[in-house]
């Protein structure tokens, strides 16, 4: 206020200290204002001002807070991590991106998926550092990417995690079963897999299940192969 003056105000001195860290500045002016450049985004800083005289300078103002906007975060999550739980069950945990990346307050995580052998991709989101995937398929490879999200928008993502499901039993019988050569006495039987998507796993045999028809008995069979004689 004038009546405070004392005299003909000559400069402006502005102490800008961090709250979070306590690092300060001390900056002058001789104008009745200031653009201070070059802070740290999303951090609140204190600032108080005190006028000057010829004589000296008078008392600091109040303190009072400035923060500055937020920003996507500069960083990905941290610790990114996927595990298999059943074939059908996968679990992923993180952390957040470093404090001096995160520019803001975290309110998502995105998550992109690809299926590595069929090419097929998916996006999750999380609020929070972990989560359960379920109802995927067994046996297979997912390749899973992270980023992080402010109110201002999405961080770079992560480098790639992969996770690969537990097998599990075949979702399908073989196809394309056929007999051949068949005598009074024996027969070969053939078969190809069950399609790819309902294998669940490394197929390691077949059982071929044999009964008469006029006597109801029945025999059972394992193998390896795709045929069978008998």
């Amino acid at each position: 206020p004038y009546e405070d003056q004392n005299g003909v105000i000559i400069s402006y001195t502005i102490s800008v200290s961090v709250q979070e860290t306590g690092e300060s500045d001390v900056y002058t002016t001789s104008d009745p204002t200031l653009e201070l450049a070059g802070l740290m985004i999303y951090t609140t800083y204190g600032i108080e001002i005190a006028a000057s005289t010829s004589v000296g300078q008078g008392p600091f103002t109040q303190e009072f807070n400035v923060t500055t906007l937020e920003e996507a975060p500069s960083a990905p999550p941290t610790n990114f991590q996927a595990t298999a739980v059943t074939s059908t069950t996968a679990s992923l945990s993180w952390g957040p991106p470093p404090v001096d990346s995160q520019n803001g307050d975290i309110i998502q995580y995105t998550i992109n998926v690809t299926v590595q052998e069929t090419g097929e991709r998916f996006q999750l989101t999380s609020p929070t550092t972990s989560l359960e995937v379920t109802e995927i398929k067994p046996f297979r490879t997912y390749l899973c990417i992270i980023a992080a999200s402010t109110s201002v928008g999405l961080g770079p993502f992560s480098i790639v995690v992969q996770v690969k499901t537990l097998e599990d039993v075949p979702a399908s019988s073989p196809v394309n079963v056929s007999s051949s050569d068949v005598t009074s006495t024996s027969a070969v039987v053939s078969w190809g897999p069950p399609p790819y998507e309902d294998q669940n796993g490394v197929i390691i045999s077949y059982t071929i299940s044999v009964s008469v028809q006029e006597t109801g008995e029945s025999f059972t069979y394992t193998t390896s192969d795709t045929t069978y004689s008998f």
